[in-house]
């Protein structure tokens, strides 16, 4: 049975310092301030396991030179270690809680920003069983040399969220 999508959303700070490959990709550079991306399941969603085969990737800057990210995902809610805000090294806590990740290894330009899709690694999809918690949480990290617009907005759409 398919659910739906659900999105969330962040903008990053306002400055143009380019990431390197496994750079976090965040709402703030203190560690303590990083708010990760939560997806929530309203009452249309029932508990239960969940299989997750895509997400969408979109920004509101257009550049695409190096725009690769990867999607971390949670079913609790991580904590970005110190020294691991916007542009540091992504490290959080949280490896019990951890649920996998999506890759988007490319994105494609649009007048009016870029995006881009990507599935779970070597074609495997993500098989998510929601205990007691009706939110999956997210962080962006860098797969290469990204330089970034100034306070460029990030969204991403988890797709299909299916319900079996």
């Amino acid at each position: 049975m398919q659910v739906g999508n659900i999105s969330a959303s962040f903008v990053r700070p306002a400055n143009v310092t380019a990431y390197a490959t496994g750079q976090l990709v965040a709402n703030s550079v203190t560690p303590a301030s990083v708010v990760p991306m939560a997806f929530t399941l309203d009452n249309s969603f029932p508990m239960g396991q969940y299989r997750l085969t895509r997400a969408r990737l979109s920004k509101s800057g257009a550049v695409i030179t190096n725009a690769t990210f990867r999607l971390h995902l949670y079913q609790a809610l991580p904590t970005v270690q110190t020294g691991s805000g916007d542009g540091a090294t992504w490290l959080t806590n949280g490896a019990a809680n951890w649920l996998g990740n999506i890759d988007i290894s490319s994105m494609l330009p649009f007048s009016d920003g870029a995006a881009g899709t990507g599935s779970c690694p070597a074609g495997s999809e993500h098989l998510i069983r929601l205990g007691s918690g009706i939110i999956v949480y997210g962080l962006l990290a860098a797969l290469g040399a990204y330089t970034p617009a100034s306070a460029e907005q990030f969204t991403v759409t988890l797709e299909p969220l299916e319900a079996y």
